[in-house]
């Protein structure tokens, strides 16, 4: 089974694989990608690439129509994450909040800053990116960009020039060779240097979210974390996108 969704959206096509009790893997093309695990219709688990999980999920547009989707049918193992017309309800307004968020932060790997170590927002004194913030409240992904979006519009919290991912070192399978059959940025990313080590080196951030993105889709960057990494950058450029237009 296999279509776009501009003629089959999301929401119609798992309510139709709920309804009769499918079991396999839905594949969803873009940009992120979408996997989702399904048993008797039901979701048991799934994500962007290696970010798996409930947030993960929730994270992907459930309203985009652009996009072809592949099923194949399979049994598949997992706890039942949510009944379906519970999760889709959940996944819609998890994803409309995170949107709310994102008008003013750009992703969930920026970094912010308060002034007092103390109180609601000393997580963030000495910089601290917003999923690093989640990890320690020991909140949800969302709850956390709620409330460093509450902090930023009462001033109680600066942006600062730094993102989760400038601390991640990725070797580019090319990073090893010969100038002239591997690029600049391929060279420079040996797994030796992290991404902020390149960033202060001069390489502009934004080129590096272009290839980083191009990299991970391709399938040439394969890494731990590159599931978030891969969602957060395109959210920055399309935030980049907006504040152009």
């Amino acid at each position: 089974m296999e279509g776009n969704l501009s003629t089959m959206p999301l929401v119609d096509l798992l309510e139709l694989l709920h309804a009769e009790r499918k079991s396999g893997v839905l594949e969803v093309e873009g940009a992120p990608p979408l996997t989702l695990r399904l048993q008797a219709g039901e979701v048991v688990g799934g994500g962007i690439l290696d970010w798996q999980g409930m947030e993960a999920i929730a994270s992907f547009d459930i309203h985009t129509t652009e996009g072809r989707f592949s099923f194949k049918p399979g049994l598949q193992s997992g706890k039942v994450l949510m009944p379906m017309q519970t999760l889709l309800g959940e996944w819609a307004r998890l994803n409309d909040e995170c949107r709310r968020f994102l008008r003013d932060i750009d992703s969930p790997s920026h970094a912010f800053e308060s002034l007092s170590p103390t109180g609601t927002y000393g997580v963030f004194h000495g910089g601290r990116s917003i999923r690093g913030a989640a990890k320690r409240w020991g909140v949800p992904l969302v709850i956390a960009m709620e409330r460093a979006w509450t902090g930023l519009r009462s001033g109680e919290l600066t942006p600062i020039g730094r993102y989760a991912w400038y601390g991640l070192r990725i070797r580019h399978p090319q990073a090893r060779r010969r100038q002239r059959q591997a690029d600049e940025l391929s060279q420079r990313m040996d797994g030796q240097h992290n991404l902020g080590e390149l960033v202060a080196s001069g390489i502009e951030p934004m080129r590096l979210r272009r290839y980083l993105i191009e990299g991970i889709l391709s399938g040439d960057l394969v890494f731990p974390g590159r599931g978030w990494l891969l969602r957060d950058l395109i959210w920055e450029v399309e935030h980049a996108e907006r504040k152009a237009t």
